[in-house]
């Protein structure tokens, strides 16, 4: 649940810090966003207030003296030597305060009065002085700010430089002004009444003769040869070559007395003696100077007068003083000008760019607003200011010197919106001073000076505002506190928070900001003197914010967090997804929330939380070892919708105000760097870029002092059990932990070179991190810490460093992203780096043992690629092996994942499914080993390269790690072992380990043919049946061959179907001959193998037939390919293809595997067989060669056919033979000799020829040779007295009489027949001889 309640608080820090960044605007406050027009206030009796009268405390003050430092004696001496002249005022930049009699200058500081520091080096008197920060690599680095002093004749400008000291009172930084002058300028009779710089170093001085004035200085000499220059930007770029008289008689004198800077925008602004405002653009990069507008007193109290119809006209001059708008405090107002009568006239400069998008300058200068001081309305209580003469505008808070009439001590009004209400209401307060007052001047705020200006870019909403007014008694310190202070004023005075006057402030401000108040001081104060305040504080939170404000108790189920969690989805690490409405860059890199909530797009990405017990940790040594789920950096994770990310998705619940102020608190705290990009990229000299942190370490750990004394406070805090606000509660203080221990971590990388750190991240989660805001990081970047912490970790091994004092250090500051196994395997790690250095086997060996039991220990909290890629450059392939069996058994104890594949890996299963999804990823790394292994056993070359092992010691090894992985009783590794063999075609390697192989095998190679695909099923099944003979089970071999060689679509060849079904045959009459219960059951299996073999070489002989037909007359492709895909049925072999295409010896191997028996039908098929051979001998010379050519074709069919009657029907094919060969008139002998060469004996011979000679047919007249098969008979006769000699008696005198039979039909045939008397004798003369054989 904790990925719920992270989200859950991050949604309502959003909502709370967006309504802190929606507070009313200026524009809203003042009423001209609805007018339409300027507006006045002022005249009606709310717009000023007083806090005593409103809270009932008499003594209460806004405005309230910090410390008061009397001028140091040594200054006071001088003063009796004051001749004509002297000025004070205030350097805030340094904390020194200056003053110049006549023409010498000291400096000393005004927080203790000391260090002081003086020049003398002057011979007129000074006019004005200014202090500015010099502009980068113009000076050495020890000068750090530029004196400027202006006589009515020079301008001379000082090296500053500190040096540091110790004190009393602490380290303290001493002041020296550089003796010798850096640049020396005349004045060309002009002094120079006011000095002024930028935030980037330029130097602007006011004119007594009204002109603005700028040096320019550079480290090289300029083209006149000068390193600085005068310019003057009221007349031209070239003004230092006008002279002097030139200009005083262009321009009326009218001395520029005051000048501003606004640096967010790069305006400048003057104020003239006679209340004239002069609007002057820096530019974009605020390094060029352009004249806007000039307003002459006239314009502005006319313009002040058609605002304000019921005043006169003198309430608004002159104009006296005039103050910058930072942009960060108000977007639409630039300049805040005081008359002298208290009143204040609001300026816009505009701006001409109606694109809102482009950087926006000023235009003009147009008066927005005028906002009377107190006293104007008609029941006023209070005096209205007279004759102010300074005035200073910061942070909403106007503070005005008044002189006094009469002889009255002059006195110092405060005017501020520190109290709530509608519209433009402000609480005055009033100071006396004691003396006039010689400057007044807006300090900085109070904060280290180590923090960046990131942090400080915008005034919290409980900022205090800082002053100094230097009087001639010396300098105070003033502070306008916000409404902590005031409820720290409260409590101090009423000794406690049961006073009516605490319980108003309640009441008046709101109880969730009253809460949020009071939670400041129980938190903030707990480091002073005083720890009243704080218990006090702690007391009003609860007695206060305990108070129901339309309570709503909904019981939840006994999950606190199951609504949080139905309403919103796990988060993760998102950065393209907003939290927060869609925002804008400001001037500082800031991203500020915009007017439409808009979502970004968003990538899955892996995460996991500490702490929970459901989930694992992921972190640089600990992360979840799988997940269905695909990993995307960027791969980044889980939704949150657009509607359930509003920011006001939970305000329809309502909560207690301690509740909520807890929450303002917390998102005050934050609110600097939550929706701030966590990554800034830099360009390296050899333009590469690289990412720098946004806040520095001393950010971070500002952030979490103040988050842990939150934590701490937050312990005290309850509510009731089961209910939204209890939820709500502890998921806020998930929230806080786990960002206390994010910045921590955050600062420790950024003291450990963080662009090092983040660059050794995933491509995709570098990306991530460069998009991501805090916000993002806060609430859902578990993981990408958990990776960055694995970066450092990593970092020291690379030097090898060791990991025991950053280990130590980050389980003390994130103890959660950071836990005790993460240490563990940092120490593995280490000893796995040693280990591969180590030269002597026992120690090397001690150390992998040690870093492996260290893993095993911690298991499955490990990184587990990382430690196996280690242990395999290590060579510890075995410790390989024994850490993924280790992290297995850990994940799945009950073998949820073995019952999960041994049932067919069943769908419904969600759960063995997931065992079986992360067992497997877990044997990845023991495949990876063997990857490893077997990529270095592929290299050709047999020799050791960058300390590898050698070809053949990675075989070895290789089979050794096989063997070592099918020794251990765990089936899910074997699986991956033998899926990882199949891949790589190495599942024959099985084989030849010299054992029996595993029953794990037979399942696995079983399962896996049913899913494959056919190719890789094919060479599946190939394997069983080889592992099955060698297993001795023999017809379970047969039955997969048969179903090898029979399955269609497999892509096996017909050769290859043929040689499984030899393989079957012989492992069926091997279990045969082995005997046993199977041997009785192989009958019928031997028969439709040998069937099929007989089926398949006639499938043979038909596609080498038909692939030797012509092109035109060969079957299409795809009847050809099917004579390949699958065994057809003799009948399928017959009909499409023997008969289709007259394949006549194919139609006599069908018929003869078929048994039938159709005489007639086979003397046909014989016929053509012979008319075939006969035309193709055709081509031949001799006809003996053509009958040579006929019989080479009968013999090679006749060996086949010879012994199968019925399709060798022997008289047939002799007699068309003989008739062939009495048409060709060749040798009569080659016929009967050709018979006998087949094999048929000698007295079937003499039967075929007995009956030929005694049919006595015309045939042989037709083929021009009646006599041809009597002297065919002749031939036989003597052609047998050879193969007489060797036979036994008994078939000899068969075989005689057999002669005899065959020379007394020949005779009786020829008697009747003219001219045969020389054939009688040669009968005759071959019967004697063999009569004489008997």
């Amino acid at each position: 649940m904790q990925l719920e309640c992270l989200e859950f608080a991050g949604c309502n820090l959003d909502r709370y810090i967006s309504e802190d960044n929606s507070l009313p605007s200026f524009l809203e406050v003042t009423g001209i966003a609805t007018q339409r027009s300027p507006t006045c206030s002022g005249l009606n009796a709310g717009d000023y207030s007083n806090l005593a009268v409103l809270l009932g405390h008499p003594n209460l003050s806004q405005l309230k003296v910090i410390n008061k430092v009397p001028l140091p004696p040594e200054i006071m001496e001088h003063f009796a030597h004051m001749q004509c002249h002297c000025l004070m005022g205030v350097f805030p930049e340094i904390s020194r305060v200056w003053l110049a009699i006549d023409s010498n200058i000291y400096v000393w500081a005004f927080e203790h009065g000391s260090d002081v520091a003086y020049f003398d080096g002057l011979g007129e008197t000074i006019v004005s002085v200014g202090l500015v920060k010099p502009k980068p690599g113009v000076f050495q680095s020890f000068v750090r700010y530029l004196l400027v002093l202006t006589t009515t004749v020079e301008i001379v400008v000082l090296g500053v430089t500190f040096s540091s000291s110790k004190t009393d009172r602490g380290e303290l930084e001493e002041i020296h002004l550089v003796p010798e002058p850096v640049f020396v300028l005349p004045t060309d009779g002009v002094s120079m009444m006011s000095v002024k710089s930028t935030a980037q170093g330029r130097i602007f001085l006011g004119g007594k003769d009204g002109c603005l004035y700028e040096i320019t200085y550079q480290a090289q000499l300029g083209w006149f040869g000068k390193h600085c220059k005068k310019v003057n930007h009221s007349t031209s770029a070239l003004s230092f070559l006008v002279p002097s008289f030139l200009n005083a008689a262009l321009y009326d004198e009218d001395a520029i007395v005051k000048i501003e800077v606004d640096n967010s925008r790069n305006i400048l602004y003057t104020l003239s003696e006679k209340g004239c405002i002069e609007v002057f653009d820096l530019g974009n990069n605020g390094d060029s100077i352009r004249k806007i507008v000039r307003l002459t007193q006239g314009n502005i109290v006319s313009s002040a007068v058609d605002i304000v119809k019921t005043l006169e006209a003198y309430n608004f001059k002159p104009v006296v003083a005039i103050s910058a708008v930072d942009e960060s405090e108000s977007e639409h107002l630039n300049l805040v000008a005081v008359t002298q009568t208290g009143a204040r006239l609001y300026f816009s400069t505009g701006s001409g760019d109606a694109n809102p998008g482009a950087l926006q300058r000023p235009q003009y200068l147009t008066l927005l607003h005028v906002r009377l001081p107190p006293g104007f309305t008609s029941n006023a209580s209070v005096l209205k200011p007279k004759q102010v003469h300074s005035a200073v505008y910061e942070n909403d808070s106007l503070l005005m010197v008044c002189s006094g009439s009469g002889g009255e001590a002059e006195t110092l009004w405060c005017l501020s919106r520190v109290m709530p209400g509608p519209g433009f209401s402000e609480a005055h307060t009033l100071l006396t001073l004691d003396g006039p007052a010689w400057a007044l001047t807006s300090l900085p705020q109070n904060h280290s000076s180590r923090l960046s200006s990131l942090l400080l870019y915008k005034r919290g909403v409980w900022s205090v505002s800082r002053w100094a007014v230097v009087t001639g008694a010396g300098a105070a310190i003033l502070e306008a506190g916000a409404a902590p202070d005031l409820l720290r004023t409260l409590l101090r005075d009423c000794r406690g928070p049961d006073a009516q006057s605490v319980k108003d402030f309640f009441q008046l401000h709101n109880l969730d900001q009253a809460c949020a108040c009071a939670l400041y001081l129980a938190c903030e104060d707990t480091n002073s003197g005083d720890l009243s305040i704080s218990e006090w504080a702690t007391r009003a939170f609860y007695l206060y914010g305990s108070q129901a404000q339309n309570t709503a108790q909904q019981n939840y189920s006994q999950n606190p967090t199951a609504q949080v969690a139905s309403t919103i989805n796990s988060p993760k690490f998102s950065p393209r997804q907003m939290s927060t409405p869609m925002i804008m860059r400001g001037p500082q890199g800031q991203i500020q929330p915009s007017k439409q909530n808009q979502s970004y797009q968003q990538g899955p990405m892996n995460q996991s939380y500490p702490g929970s017990p459901s989930l694992s940790m992921s972190s640089p040594f600990q992360q979840p070892m799988t997940s269905p789920a695909p990993f995307n950096q960027s791969s980044f994770m889980g939704n949150v919708t657009h509607q359930q990310r509003d920011l006001n998705f939970s305000a329809q619940l309502e909560y207690s105000p301690k509740h909520n102020g807890l929450y303002i608190y917390v998102g005050r705290i934050l609110a600097p760097i939550w929706n701030l990009r966590c990554v800034a990229t830099s360009m390296t000299p050899d333009k590469k870029e690289f990412m720098v942190s946004r806040v520095t370490g001393e950010d971070c750990a500002y952030i979490v002092q103040r988050l842990q004394r939150v934590a701490a406070f937050t312990q005290r805090i309850g509510a009731p059990p089961h209910t939204d606000e209890h939820a709500s509660l502890q998921a806020l203080k998930l929230f806080i932990t786990l960002a206390i221990e994010m910045l921590s971590l955050w600062k420790v990388l950024s003291e450990h070179q963080f662009h090092v750190v983040a660059a050794s991240l995933p491509p995709e989660q570098q990306n991530a991190l460069q998009a991501a805001s805090f916000r993002e990081l806060l609430v859902g970047g578990q993981e990408v810490a958990c990776l960055l912490l694995g970066s450092l970790v990593a970092g020291y091994l690379r030097d090898n460093a060791s990991v025991d004092g950053i280990s130590q250090k980050l389980r003390q500051l994130c103890p959660t992203l950071y836990r005790q196994e993460d240490a563990t395997c940092s120490k593995a790690n280490e000893l796995l780096m040693f280990a591969r250095q180590q030269k002597n086997p026992t120690e090397r060996e001690e150390m992998l043992q040690h870093a492996l039991k260290l893993c095993v220990d911690v298991a499955p909290n490990v990184n587990l690629p990382l430690v196996c890629s280690k242990l395999t450059a290590a060579g510890f392939y075995t410790g390989v092996v024994e850490l993924c069996v280790a992290c297995a058994h850990r994940i799945d104890p009950q073998n949820k994942a073995i019952h999960y594949y041994k049932s067919d890996q069943p769908t419904q299963d969600r759960e063995g499914h997931l065992a079986y999804y992360r067992r497997m990823e877990i044997y990845r790394e023991v495949c990876n080993a063997l990857e490893r292994l077997y990529e270095r056993t592929s290299e050709s070359s047999n020799t050791e390269l960058n300390n590898s092992i050698s070809t053949a010691d990675a075989n070895y090894q290789g089979r050794k790690l096989v063997w070592e992985c099918l020794s251990r009783d765990d089936e899910l590794l074997h699986v991956a072992v033998y899926e990882w063999l199949v891949s790589k075609h190495l599942g024959s390697e099985l084989l030849s380990l010299g054992t029996a192989p595993p029953p794990s095998l037979r399942t696995y190679l079983q399962a896996a043919s049913r899913s494959a695909p056919p190719a890789t099923a094919l060479h599946l099944l190939d394997l069983l049946w080889k592992v099955l003979e060698k297993c001795g089970d023999h017809l379970a071999a047969a039955n997969v061959l048969e179903g090898l060689a029979t399955r269609p679509g497999s892509g096996a060849s017909l050769a290859q179907r043929m040689s499984w079904l030899s393989a079957g045959i012989v492992c069926v009459r091997g279990a045969g001959a082995g005997g046993g219960a199977g041997a009785s059951g192989s009958g019928e299996l031997l028969r439709r193998l040998e069937e099929a073999a007989e089926v398949a070489r006639v499938q043979a002989l038909v596609r080498s037939a038909a692939a030797a037909l012509p092109r035109a007359l060969q079957p299409p492709p795809r009847h050809m390919h099917r004579l390949d895909d699958e065994l057809l049925e003799i009948t399928q072999l017959y009909e499409e293809y023997a008969d289709r295409y007259n394949l006549w010896e194919c139609k006599l191997a069908i018929v003869q595997c078929s048994g039938h028996n159709d005489a007639l039908f086979v003397e046909n098929i014989w016929s053509n067989i012979l008319a075939e051979a006969e035309a193709a001998a055709r081509c031949l010379s001799t006809p003996d060669e053509r009958l040579a050519s006929v019989l080479s074709k009968l013999t090679t069919l006749g060996r086949e056919y010879v012994n199968t009657g019925h399709c060798f029907p022997l008289y047939f094919i002799v007699r068309q033979l003989e008739i062939m060969s009495c048409k060709l008139q060749a040798d009569q002998s080659l016929v009967f000799r050709a018979i006998l060469n087949i094999g048929v004996s000698l007295e079937q011979v003499l039967d075929i020829y007995i009956k030929l000679v005694s049919v006595n047919e015309r045939v042989w007249l037709g083929c021009g040779d009646e006599t041809h098969v009597c002297a065919c008979a002749a031939l036989l006769l003597e052609a047998a007295r050879t193969e007489l000699a060797p036979l036994p008696p008994a078939q000899r005198r068969r075989a005689l009489a057999k002669c005899k039979d065959l020379h007394e039909c020949a005779l009786s045939a020829l008697q009747s027949r003219p001219n045969t008397q020389r054939l009688i004798d040669r009968l005759s003369v071959v019967q004697a001889q063999l009569d004489r054989m008997d």
